[in-house]
């Protein structure tokens, strides 16, 4: 901010020695107004009040009479006519030149004292607008870290609601799977039950003293679908002596299972895409 510089005062010009008529003037008057005083201040030397002011018996009476004395000094100074100035141009212009450098010198004390308060002030000024800009920064820094954090939280719920709904999927998944694994169960048990020893005997003819165990239609399937999971390169199985012939034809007839092209006794799940 820039400093405006109050204007320079003109020089007054020097006073003027009074003339003699003029200085016999002022001196008669200097002279009566200390008469005046004076008597004034042998007036106050015959009052002699100096027994009762230093009465320390009496301190209200001591007070009363300072008040008496107060007010009579008042009421004079209110009654008393001030004396004009001389009617003096001379001595009417030295007094004026002298008042006005007086309250020159005055006016310039004002304006250092001015201009120092004024500095001071603009140094003021410039810390509160330093610390307004530093707070204005750090409620900006607040107020982005807060949102931050509210997006951040929000995308934490998301996902945290997402994982939930997907856990509650996987659940109801798991617990669907499991029903139709005991209803497939219960349906192969009942409708493709394994055959008799009796079955098996005319099956392996010959044979009838060492039987080899048959697996059960849902052993068959469980192995043909772990095969297609775990190796979907080679989703082949070879079939044996515990593959009972007409569970095979059976998988192969209804589409569930294919035979190798160039071996028949291997065959896989049929994946339908």
């Amino acid at each position: 901010m820039a400093q405006i510089s109050a204007p320079s005062n003109p020089p007054l010009p020097a006073p003027t020695a009074p003339t003699p008529s003029t200085h016999s003037q002022l001196l008669g008057e200097g002279n009566q107004a200390w008469g005046v005083l004076q008597q004034f201040q042998n007036s106050l030397t015959l009052a002699n009040i100096e027994p009762i002011i230093q009465d320390p018996e009496n301190p209200l009476t001591v007070l009363l009479a300072r008040e008496r004395n107060l007010i009579a000094e008042a009421s004079v100074q209110h009654n008393r006519t001030p004396k004009p100035l001389p009617l003096n141009n001379e001595v009417l212009t030295v007094l004026a030149k002298e008042q006005l450098q007086t309250v020159t010198v005055e006016l310039q004390q004002t304006l250092l004292c001015t201009r120092s308060k004024k500095k001071s002030l603009q140094n003021q000024l410039e810390k509160e607008e330093r610390w307004l800009k530093e707070e204005m920064e750090l409620e900006t820094s607040l107020r982005e870290e807060a949102q931050d954090n509210q997006q951040r939280s929000i995308h934490t719920i998301s996902q945290s609601s997402s994982l939930l709904r997907i856990k509650t999927d996987m659940e109801k998944l798991m617990r669907k799977k499991e029903r139709l694994l005991t209803a497939l169960g219960n349906f192969l048990d009942e409708h493709y039950p394994l055959p008799s020893r009796r079955g098996k005997q005319k099956l392996f003819k010959g044979r009838e003293e060492n039987l080899p165990p048959l697996q059960t239609f849902h052993e068959i399937l469980e192995l043909l679908m772990t095969r297609t999971l775990k190796t979907p390169h080679d989703p082949y199985v070879e079939t044996d002596d515990t593959f009972w012939p007409p569970y095979v034809e059976a998988l192969l007839r209804y589409g569930i299972a294919v035979r190798h092209s160039q071996n028949p006794n291997r065959i896989r799940l049929e994946v339908i895409d």
